[in-house]
């Protein structure tokens, strides 16, 4: 069976309807489903789902496509993690994809990667009964976590620099693969286990496979406190929630009233012990747009439980914006003193922290506390910038009911007049608010490199030697990227004029790009061409990287980013020399 005989079968077997009723509700229509369409926001159902067709369109957004196409975008997931979900659930075995063919997904790599963290996972978790574990015992004793806990996040151990590497060579994985995992590196004469000495925490997946590792040092002689998996081939932190498939598990059995956004490992584990278990984390304090749909869901209230220092706060404020402008209802429970929720919940007991989340602040409320412990309203000036500031903050609301309760606030703090409030909302619009007049049309996309276009050309004509492996590797995101996944998606679906397909499928305002790209010349075209191009530009990502990475010894002396930012210039040698020195 082929790639496209198998997706055909697997569209077959899976129930659209069934699927996207998972994320949201859909009401009859005729002999088609209808709801709001989970990919933009809207208040007038315009998404509609065939289930004879087992296609889906939005009518508002343009998207549209079958059960793996929603389920890659809904989850924010690549196509072959789509296409592997559904087999599960459909019991149908994946066949094996020729690694060499053109269809863009190295599935065998992948699935390789996910079973060796897997069985990395397992181990970890094992070492736990261990004489030689004691301190995780006494670390885990300390922070009062009962078995089922330890068991639900599969915490475990690492013993020392290489006992993970003897063991998963005994069941046949190389070196290089834990490389490519991020489990191990290697010092001048030998391999280490990046994560001994460190309690683990495994990282997994929407899709319920382990992609990464946390670990937190439990010995003296461990400078970093916590350490995370790098970013490899299954793993892309910007992309990952902490403890999400357990609130996808949650989600399965009802409606989720909120979210609870926190910064930790031990945060998320100590609020699921108490029995909040909708918490999550951001890996960091850096929330990004792809973690916020992420969690839009499950659920379209997120309450933000940051920890109650400065980094914190400044890390709760990126977030508000982020989740706000991803269409969710956010508000701030307010961590005393500096705790996190972790001390709340094991000093003042669950109702306390349950209080607190009662008590959460909507975004603009919080927004003006914190702006208003930035000025002293007793001194005249400060109140005066204080006010103006506030307005500012309050004319981001779309709702005049919830302006003018805001500025009443303003005003009982400041002593200013309404008028006088209102006054300064007219001289200081918003930036959402500036008149049509004023706008500029949007820049033009910036030229792309000829070696780019070429490589997207070539992909778009179908031509034998180009690996979509190579183009993803390349394009991560952007217009370019979901051009990739566009043709990828068209020829899954057996469809052969790919070019009228790109037309029909890509929403209005990427369309202008693609003249430049189906009409490029590839008369002379070759696979050393190919190679070539492809060599290039990953000299220029290598290239970047290695200054990014110097710039980070540069600022700690951590010797590992020297040691990684010389691994780039050794990449980028060899790949020079493969292009002729050039």
């Amino acid at each position: 069976m082929d790639f496209g005989e198998f997706c055909s079968r697997l569209i077959e077997k899976t129930d659209i309807v069934k699927l996207i009723s998972r994320y949201v509700t859909l009401k009859r229509a005729g002999s088609s489903y209808k709801a709001c369409c989970p990919f933009h926001n809207e208040r007038t159902p315009s998404f509609s789902v065939d289930p004879n067709k087992q296609l889906y369109h939005c009518f508002g957004c343009g998207k549209g496509g079958n059960a793996i196409t929603f389920l890659r975008d809904i989850e924010n997931i690549d196509t072959i993690d789509a296409i592997k979900m559904l087999a599960d659930e459909a019991h149908m075995e994946l066949p094996h994809f020729d690694k060499s063919g053109k269809h863009g997904i190295d599935k065998e790599k992948r699935l390789r990667l996910y079973a060796l963290m897997r069985d990395a996972a397992r181990h970890y978790n094992a070492n736990l009964s261990s004489p030689r574990a004691q301190v995780a015992r006494d670390y885990i004793e300390l922070r009062r976590l009962p078995p089922n806990i330890v068991t639900r996040f599969g915490l475990g151990y690492s013993f020392d620099y290489t006992e993970i590497i003897t063991h998963l060579k005994e069941k046949g994985y190389t070196e290089t693969e834990m490389k490519e995992a991020g489990l191990i590196d290697r010092t001048a004469d030998k391999w280490y286990d990046v994560f001994h000495g460190r309690l683990i925490f495994p990282i997994i997946s929407n899709t319920g496979e382990v992609v990464a590792f946390g670990g937190r040092a439990l010995r003296k002689d461990i400078p970093a406190k916590y350490r995370n998996s790098t970013q490899t081939e299954i793993f892309d932190k910007s992309r990952t929630v902490y403890a999400l498939n357990l609130l996808k598990k949650k989600r399965r059995a009802g409606p989720l009233p909120y979210v609870i956004m926190c910064e930790g490992y031990m945060d998320v584990i100590a609020l699921h012990k108490a029995g909040f278990d909708t918490a999550v984390a951001s890996m960091g304090t850096s929330l990004t747009y792809q973690q916020a749909k992420q969690l839009k869901n499950y659920s379209d209230k997120v309450i933000i439980s940051y920890d109650g220092d400065t980094a914190g706060q400044k890390a709760t404020m990126r977030g508000l914006e982020i989740l706000r402008e991803n269409g969710l209802t956010v508000k701030v429970a307010r961590m005393p003193d500096g705790r996190d929720p972790d001390e709340v919940i094991n000093e003042y007991g669950a109702d306390a922290y349950r209080k607190l989340l009662d008590d959460a602040l909507p975004l603009t409320a919080y927004k003006l506390e914190m702006l208003k412990k930035q000025y002293d309203l007793s001194d005249r000036d400060d109140k005066t910038k204080y006010a103006a500031e506030a307005v500012k903050c309050i004319l981001r609301l779309e709702n005049p009911v919830e302006r003018e309760e805001y500025l009443k606030t303003v005003s009982e703090e400041t002593g200013y007049e309404m008028s006088v409030l209102r006054a300064q909302a007219k001289v200081t619009p918003d930036e959402d608010d500036r008149p049509a007049e004023t706008e500029s049309k949007p820049a033009p996309p910036p030229a792309r490199d000829k070696s780019e276009t070429y490589l997207l050309a070539a992909y778009v004509a179908g031509l034998p030697y180009v690996d979509p492996r190579d183009l993803t590797e390349i394009f991560p995101d952007g217009f370019e990227r979901n051009l990739i996944d566009s043709v990828t998606d068209s020829r899954m679906r057996g469809m052969k004029d790919t070019a009228a397909m790109l037309y029909t499928d890509l929403p209005e305002g990427v369309q202008n790009r693609l003249p430049e790209i189906i009409g490029f010349d590839l008369s002379g075209s070759d696979e050393k061409v190919y190679g070539m191009c492809v060599r290039n530009l990953r000299i220029r990502r290598l290239e970047k990287k290695s200054v990014e990475l110097a710039a980070a010894y540069d600022e700690t002396r951590d010797i590992k980013y020297l040691e990684q930012s010389n691994d780039c210039k050794k990449q980028i040698k060899r790949l020079r020399e493969e292009n002729g020195g050039r």
